[in-house]
């Protein structure tokens, strides 16, 4: 069935444009709102600040809420107008996959069927868009409290002054995870501008990723691959999550994990025969035929702009040689894995961050990928990283997407990435400087064998670090 049929487009794009047309005020609210969260994240990375988890809780869905409903008129074209039709065509009982332009719905129909409901709702749907990526968002955040540095080999750990909120700490209560590390999500901007502004799938994905490395590190080998697998069928992208999964997994279990991670992804392409009545076939052909709308991000995509190679990752006009840096940092992570060096979140961080350094395809979503890995290393290249991310992302959607007669804004896009994948690249070097120092713990296995080192963060102990009393 056309995408015409469900899409009205005309019907959206003039109610866009007068939104935008009158939405200066708007743009400037999320703006303050928004460097106001980038403030309070910079200063509780520094200082490690803590609050209980249903307050951060509390901050992440109050802050989401804020932003959705002053960003309702802003939301992008492709969840706009592509997940609606996605969401249609399911209720139809036809395949988005198919049905829906090439390049629209490159994935399995594990999320058109979340549209279906929020289509079905009754909400505006700028507003039902955003629902699933805010509750991932959630679902991140408590996940994140779950986290915990397992014993060293000194036999290090969390101490009980610590968990009480002693030492050099604030004097919030402490989550039972990494310190700070649901408050410092529930104030991300970038994580913020892309469930609650933008609507896309990444925070969806990234809750189950996120989710699959907690049960790796206490060694549920199947739960672990069900859940990577559900990731997997709701975007393609969660497979590179799968290389840290199997280094917090004994060798012996990999068979385990890895059969389970097929399970959803069959059961999802199954589902295209049984409810959406098309070939299985035809949807694995779009499925493997996917590229980026965009080929302008990193190395290869400056290269584009200079006119000395094509566009996206993969598909007509696109050089062998954009596809060089993928294989090289698969290759490198790959040897990283094999040889147990550095922890599994730290491997995951390393392939997220040099993934987004080489990749010719992009979208802003992408950046929030390393973010839940970044707020539980602490590594000093991953807040600027992270900072630099969210600014790179306000001015994509409050300034580029929102107003597109700037002409010069998507040369400031282009261009304004390079600092993006310096910090990258330079959050990688402090990981791999992390590696000898890991290896020498980490040879023996899983999380919470004897003799394992995490490279998450532990409290400062109280005889080194003095209270600042009436200082949070």
């Amino acid at each position: 069935m056309p995408y015409a049929d469900y899409g009205q487009k005309d019907e959206f794009r003039s109610g866009w444009r007068e939104r935008a047309g009158r939405g200066g005020r708007l743009t400037v609210e999320l703006a303050y709102l928004l460097i106001g969260c980038s403030v309070l994240f910079v200063a509780a990375w520094r200082r490690g600040w803590t609050v209980p988890l249903w307050a951060a809780l509390l901050i992440a869905l109050g802050a989401r809420a804020v932003v959705a409903v002053l960003a309702s008129g802003y939301t992008p074209q492709d969840v706009a107008e592509c997940f609606r039709d996605a969401g249609n065509l399911v209720l139809a009982g036809r395949d988005p996959m198919t049905q829906l332009p090439r390049y629209e719905w490159n994935f399995l129909p594990v999320m058109p069927y979340v549209f279906a409901g929020e289509v079905r709702s009754g909400l505006p749907w700028p507003l039902a868009a955003k629902v699933a990526p805010i509750a991932a968002d959630l679902v991140t955040t408590a996940l994140l409290s779950r986290f915990r540095p397992a014993p060293t080999a000194g036999g290090g750990g969390w101490s009980r002054s610590a968990q009480r909120g002693g030492g050099g700490w604030p004097r919030f209560p402490r989550t039972p995870g990494a310190p700070g590390a649901p408050l410092l999500y529930a104030l991300c901007p970038l994580a913020i501008l892309i469930s609650a502004v933008h609507g896309q799938v990444e925070p969806v994905a990234l809750a189950m990723g996120t989710w699959a490395l907690l049960l790796a590190r206490r060694g549920a080998a199947g739960r672990t691959g069900l859940l990577a697998g559900l990731a997997i069928a709701t975007k393609t992208w969660p497979v590179l999550l799968v290389l840290g999964m199997l280094r917090d997994t004994p060798v012996s279990r990999w068979w385990r994990l890895l059969a389970s991670l097929a399970v959803a992804p069959l059961a999802a392409l199954l589902t295209v025969r049984l409810f959406l009545h098309d070939s299985m076939r035809a949807a694995l052909g779009v499925l493997v035929s996917y590229r980026s709308m965009f080929g302008w991000w990193g190395w290869s995509g400056m290269l584009h702009l200079l006119g000395l190679a094509g566009t996206g990752y993969t598909g007509p006009g696109v050089a062998e040689f954009q596809r060089v840096g993928t294989v090289i940092v698969i290759a490198a992570m790959g040897a990283v894995l094999l040889a147990r060096w550095a922890d599994g979140v730290a491997l995951t961080a390393a392939v997220l961050l040099a993934f987004l350094a080489v990749t010719a395809g992009f979208g802003p979503q992408y950046l929030v990928w390393p973010v839940p890995c970044l707020i539980l290393l602490r590594w000093s290249w991953g807040l600027a990283f992270t900072v630099l991310a969210g600014c790179y992302g306000m001015f994509v959607y409050l300034v580029a997407i929102p107003y597109p007669g700037l002409t010069w804004a998507g040369d400031v896009e282009r261009w304004a990435c390079l600092p993006v994948i310096m910090a990258a690249v330079l959050a990688v070097r402090d990981g791999v400087r992390a590696i000898p120092a890991t290896a020498r713990h980490a040879r023996v296995g899983r999380a919470g064998r004897p003799g394992w080192r995490s490279p998450l963060p532990v409290p400062a102990s109280p005889a080194r670090t003095a209270p600042r009393h009436g200082r949070v």
